[in-house]
C-alpha cells in the first residue's frame, strides 16, 4: 500500500547521508592528521600514528567509515521525511508551505550537524523532493496505534544494557559477528573521534602563550590533555595566565561543554534509539497491512495482546538484577562471569581467579572477553603471562583490549616494554588506544 513510497524515501535518505558522511569525514580526517603530526612534533606518541591516517583518507575507507552514519542518521532522515510527507498530505497543505517546511527541516539538520553550504544543499535536495513529490496514502486506526506503541517498547529494550550485552556476546560467537566487529574497529578511528566529545577523545591538544611546565605537562598527560607547540593544530588555545594543570583542566572542561560535537553525538544516539525502531515499526505495519486482514474488533484485540506482551517484556527487563555469585564457576557460562563482574559483592578467592584464567583459553570469544575483564578485578602477578598472550594473539579486538586493561591494573612496570612494542606494531586503532591508556596508567609519558 504505502510500502513503495517509504522504501523510496529511505533509500534516498541512506544515499544522502552517505554523501554527507563522506565529505564530513574527509574534512575531519585532514584536520585530525594535522593534529597527529603536531603531537608527534611535540614528542608524543599519538594514536593512531600520523602515517597510518593515509589509509583512512582513501576513498574506500571513507565510504566504509560513512556506513556508520548511513545506518543511524540515515534512518532519522528517512523517518522524519516520511512522517513529514504523511502530515503534509493529510492536512492538504499547498506547495509553498511544503517548500517552506522543507527549507526549515533542512536548515535544522544542517545546523544540528555543523552548518555548511554543502550540507544545506544536500538536505534541501532530499527533503524538498520528498515533501513536494512523494505522496503518502491514508493510514488506518490500528496502524497509528501500533506506530505509537511499538517504538516505545523497542526504545526501552534498547536502553537496557543487559540486553545489549547478550546481543554482543551472541554476535561474538558467530563468524559473521566477528567480521562485523573487525570491520568496525578497522574503519572506526575517524568516526569515533568525530562523535566523541573532545574531553573524552584519545587526545585533546592545547596551546598556551606561555609553554606549560614539564611537571604540569605530565599531570595533564595522564588525563588525556596534550600541550603542543603549534597553535594551528590545537583543539583549544588558552591564555598565558593559565599555568597549572588543574586550571588548564577546568578550562578544557568548560570549553567542551558547549561544542557542537555534543549535538552531533546526541543526534547519533537519537538515531540509534529512536529512528531505527521507528523504521522497523513501519516495516511491521506494512507486514500487518498485507498479511493480517482482520476486523475492527480483532485489531483492538491485537493491540491489547501486543501491549500485554510488551508490558511483560519490560517488567522482565526491569526486574532482572545482577546475581551475586558466591561460588566458583564450574562451567563456561557467560552470564555467570558477567554477573560476577557487575556485582557489588565479589568472591575473590584463588579458585575463582584460576577459573577465569582457564576461560581465557575458551573457544567462545564472549567468555574470553568477560574472563579478561574479571581478571582486572583479581590482580595477581600470576595473571601476567596469560594476559600478555591474550593481548598479543587473541583474534578479537575487544578481548585484546580487556587483556591490556587487566595488565595495566597489575601496576607492574615490567610490562611496559611489551605494551610499547604492541603500540608501535600493527594493531587496530582501538587496541592502540587501550595500549596508550594502559601505558599512561603505568606512569609512561612517551
Amino acid at each position: 500500500m504505502y510500502l513503495r513510497p517509504f522504501l523510496v524515501i529511505q533509500i534516498l535518505a541512506f544515499l544522502i547521508t552517505q554523501i554527507w558522511a563522506y565529505f564530513r569525514l574527509r574534512s575531519f580526517s585532514l584536520a585530525f592528521m594535522a593534529k597527529l603530526e603536531a603531537l608527534a612534533a611535540s614528542g608524543y606518541v599519538p594514536v593512531p600514528l600520523a602515517g597510518e591516517m593515509w589509509n583512512y583518507i582513501q576513498v574506500g575507507s571513507l565510504a566504509k567509515a560513512g556506513i556508520f552514519f548511513t545506518f543511524t542518521l540515515g534512518f532519522t532522515f528517512g523517518v522524519v521525511a516520511f512522517a513529514g510527507s504523511f502530515c503534509l498530505d493529510r492536512l492538504r497543505l499547498s506547495k509553498p508551505i511544503r517548500l517552506g517546511w522543507a527549507v526549515f527541516v533542512s536548515a535544522s539538520f544542517s545546523l544540528l550537524l555543523g552548518f555548511s553550504p554543502l550540507e544545506l544543499l544536500l538536505f534541501f535536495g532530499f527533503f524538498g523532493f520528498v515533501h513536494l513529490v512523494v505522496s503518502i496514502p491514508h493510514v488506518s486506526f490500528h496502524k497509528v496505534a501500533l506506530f505509537a506503541l511499538v517504538p516505545l517498547v523497542m526504545v526501552l529494550l534498547l536502553f537496557r544494557q543487559q540486553a545489549f550485552f547478550e546481543v554482543r556476546d551472541y554476535m561474538l560467537q558467530k563468524s559473521l559477528g566477528e567480521k562485523v566487529v573487525a570491520f568496525y574497529y578497522q574503519y572506526s578511528p575517524i568516526t569515533a573521534e568525530l562523535i566523541t566529545p573532545p574531553r573524552e577523545r584519545t587526545q585533546v591538544t592545547i596551546w598556551t602563550e606561555i609553554p606549560v611546565k614539564q611537571d604540569e605537562k605530565s599531570w595533564l598527560l595522564k588525563r588525556g590533555i596534550y600541550a603542543v607547540s603549534t597553535q594551528e593544530s590545537a583543539d583549544l588555545t588558552l591564555p598565558g595566565n593559565l599555568s597549572t594543570g588543574p586550571e588548564i583542566m577546568k578550562a578544557v572542561e568548560k570549553w567542551t561543554g558547549g561544542k557542537s560535537i555534543r549535538r552531533l553525538r546526541r543526534t547519533i544516539f537519537y538515531s540509534i534509539f529512536i529512528a531505527s525502531p521507528l523504521a522497523i515499526t513501519l516495516f511491521v505495519l506494512f507486514a500487518l497491512d498485507r498479511l493480517v486482514m482482520v476486523s475492527t474488533y480483532s485489531r483492538i484485540i491485537l493491540i491489547v495482546c501486543v501491549a500485554s506482551l510488551s508490558g511483560l517484556l519490560i517488567y522482565n527487563l526491569l526486574s532482572r538484577n545482577a546475581a551475586e555469585s558466591e561460588k566458583g564457576f564450574p562451567a563456561e557460562n557467560v552470564d555467570e562471569i558477567r554477573n560476577w563482574v557487575i556485582s557489588e559483592k565479589k568472591t575473590r578467592d584463588e579458585e575463582t581467579r584460576k577459573a577465569f584464567i582457564r576461560y581465557l583459553e575458551s573457544d567462545n570469544p564472549a567468555v574470553r572477553l568477560w574472563a579478561a575483564t574479571a581478571l582486572a578485578h583479581l590482580p595477581s602477578m600470576e595473571n601476567r603471562e596469560i594476559l600478555a598472550t591474550a593481548a598479543r594473539r587473541d583474534p578479537v579486538s575487544i578481548v585484546r583490549c580487556k587483556a591490556i586493561f587487566a595488565l595495566s591494573v597489575l601496576g607492574e612496570r615490567s610490562v611496559v616494554p611489551f605494551l610499547e612494542s604492541r603500540l608501535r606494531g600493527k594493531e587496530d586503532w582501538y587496541v592502540k588506544h587501550y595500549l596508550l591508556r594502559a601505558l599512561r596508567r603505568l606512569g609512561w609519558s612517551g
